[in-house]
Formats: C-alpha cells, structure tokens, sequence
C-alpha cells in the first residue's frame, strides 16, 4: 500500500469512529424532532457520506453537531422533496378532464412569472408554510407573503378577464 492509501484508510477510520460515537445521540435527537426512524437512519447515512468526502474527522470542531445539522438538514430536503412529488401522484391513472374554473385556474397560474408560480404551487399546491417555502426557495419569509399577494392579485385579473 502506497502512503496515500494507507493515510485515506486511517482518515476513514478516524471519521468511522466519530460517526459511530455521535450516532446515537444524533438519531435521537432527529426521532425527537419528527423523523421516523427509518428517515433518521437514511439521515443520518446521508450525513455520514458527507463527512467522508470532506475528511470531517480532521476538520470539524464538534462532530455531534455537525452530524446532527447536517442530518437534519438532509431530514428536512427528503420531506419537502416527499411533500413536493406526494400531490401529483393523486394525478397517476385520472382520465377526467378539468372542468373550465380549474383550467383557468391553470392558465392563470402559468402566466406568472416563475418565482410567483413557484410560490403559489409551493403554498397552495403542495401545502407548505410560508417558511418551509422560504427556506425551499431561499428568500425571506415575508417575501413569500408578498408574492403571493401579488400572484394571488395577478392571478384574480387573469381569470375575471383584465389584462
């Protein structure tokens, strides 16, 4: 084994031992948070993957906490990426067509610009709070309020026929 090798082995090692010394605490907290256990495991894995491709255990000051925020983030993703895909699989096997108030309701929302859409599906289409869109979307909680106001508005004039 070439000395490289040998210095990735002992760093795989080292971030293992950490990994393992923080897990249970780490998958309590997330069960606690809301995780089932099986989302804290995948979590928790996801973290654990990370810290290998940064060389964590060298790096980081408190392994705890940085596997426990990492997880938790990873959490968060997979439930809003759940949360995201879960409405439209009501839509698998229906052959109705929409009636008309839905159609322009389509229509209507299609027509804004992308950062309204993107805020009226995640508000009204998939259900989240106004800040899980925002952390979804990156920007502040009361921007997600403005803009719905102002797509919602937008929308209003669209469907009674304004330009």
């Amino acid at each position: 084994m070439t000395a490289v090798t040998l210095e990735a082995s002992a760093d795989r090692l080292r971030w293992e031992s950490a990994y393992r010394g923080a897990y249970p605490r780490a998958y309590r907290g997330l069960v606690a948070m809301g995780a089932r256990p099986d989302e804290a495991e995948d979590a928790l894995h996801d973290a654990f993957l990370k810290g290998l491709e940064r060389k964590a255990a060298e790096t980081i000051l408190s392994v705890d906490g940085w596997i426990f925020v990492v997880a938790t983030r990873a959490w968060r993703r997979r439930r809003i990426r759940e949360r995201v895909l879960l409405p439209w699989t009501m839509f698998v096997g229906v052959s109705s067509v929409p009636d008309e108030a839905a159609t322009d309701a389509i229509v209507a929302l299609r027509s804004l610009p992308l950062r309204q859409r993107q805020v009226m599906v995640a508000r009204f289409v998939i259900g989240l709070s106004q800040a899980e869109t925002a952390e979804l979307l990156g920007v502040a909680r009361g921007t997600v309020g403005a803009t719905t106001s102002q797509a919602a508005a937008a929308m209003r004039r669209r469907m009674e026929g304004e330009p």
